[in-house]
């Protein structure tokens, strides 16, 4: 029965065995809501390396940031989560699904040939979190992606933080953080300032060996969804 729903889902929409897959390693695989960097995302050392490089390429887009589409205007699907009301979420997106923007591309060429090195990376973006912003806690649909945050501009005074699945971690300028946005999750930006960071999804690495190529299989299938035709459109 689940080898028919599936291919049924492949006929009809194939980014939706996402949520089948998804399931299944639910099912067979556990980890801890905090992952190690170190073991699980090495690439992240090269963009640790260079965010004073990336932080001024994200001074000159800010310049322009009421231009920049908010969260549930890129991808209607996150209005639940960011209703748009007076302090929004704003998302500059480079690279989405293994889809590159190449004109947002083209406004930090320097922060995009240093995605464009870990091939592992399958989304990124500039995440821009307005004063006083609280995103309310949600889960994220699939387990074969890790989630990376790295801290260009963080507030100063006054509390800016995420926790993921209990755990709680507060964003410094700098340093990086990786997690399963599987785990139920929520934001607070308890301030006057803005918070941005580089939030990018890569492939894990922890998965057991027969999951791996068919982790990049169906993540691929995304890619011929009709939303994800929609979010790149609005990304730009």
């Amino acid at each position: 029965a689940f080898l028919l729903l599936n291919v049924i889902l492949y006929f009809l929409e194939p980014s939706l065995i996402a949520i089948t897959f998804s399931l299944v390693l639910r099912l067979f695989f556990r980890n801890p809501p905090m992952v190690d960097m170190e073991k699980h995302f090495k690439g992240h050392q090269l963009l640790k390396d260079n965010w004073k490089v990336i932080q001024e390429e994200l001074m000159e887009v800010l310049r322009d940031e009421q231009n920049i589409p908010k969260f549930h205007e890129v991808d209607k699907i996150q209005r639940f989560i960011n209703d748009g009301d007076k302090s929004p979420w704003r998302v500059f997106m480079f690279k989405a699904y293994d889809n590159w923007q190449e004109k947002n591309c083209a406004k930090a060429p320097k922060t995009t040939a240093l995605l464009k090195q870990i091939p592992e990376i399958t989304t990124a973006m500039f995440s821009i979190l307005g004063p006083q912003k609280h995103i309310p806690p949600h889960n994220g649909f699939y387990k074969g992606v890790h989630r990376y945050h790295l801290g260009l501009v963080i507030p100063k005074e006054g509390e800016c933080y995420i926790i993921n699945g209990g755990q709680r971690y507060d964003w410094k300028e700098g340093e990086g953080v990786l997690f399963d946005d599987t785990f139920k999750h929520a934001v607070w930006n308890k301030t006057e300032e803005t918070r941005v960071v580089l939030f990018c999804d890569v492939f894990r690495t922890d998965l057991p060996k027969i999951f791996q190529p068919m982790n990049r299989w169906v993540y691929g299938l995304r890619e011929k969804s009709q939303r994800l035709q929609s979010v790149l459109k609005n990304a730009e």
